[in-house]
């Protein structure tokens, strides 16, 4: 995934991460997040399947969580891309919060947000 593809500036961020596919479920180590996606670390015998949808689950400082179904777009040696299908309005809310305080910019923050919601029309 090369950084001019990205339409998502990726914050870097370390949480407890959960990954479950069909009736597995596992943790995994958190790279970074974007209001699209998500990249992890998976540790050696954890394999997520091309096909299938991803539920990640990530767990707050403030006792909240960020959940989203993914779809795997990247996935090399144990690095793992997802892209975002689905995210509750509590999710989204979290997130957009955690990327604002990284961002540091409102304006940036504002047109990230046009680009998600230009992508879901």
């Amino acid at each position: 995934m090369s950084e001019q593809r990205r339409s998502f500036k990726r914050i870097p961020f370390d949480a407890d991460t959960q990954v479950s596919q069909g009736k597995k479920s596992w943790p995994v180590e958190l790279i970074d997040i974007s209001l699209n996606g998500i990249l992890f670390k998976q540790a050696a015998g954890q394999t997520v399947v091309h096909g299938e949808p991803i539920n990640i689950c990530i767990s707050l400082a403030n006792n909240s969580q960020i959940t989203m179904e993914t779809e795997l777009i990247y996935n090399q040696d144990d690095h793992v891309g997802c892209k975002c299908l689905h995210i509750d309005l509590d999710s989204i809310t979290q997130l957009k919060r955690l990327v604002e305080l990284n961002l540091g910019s409102d304006s940036f923050l504002e047109r990230e947000l046009a680009a998600l919601l230009e992508g879901h029309e």
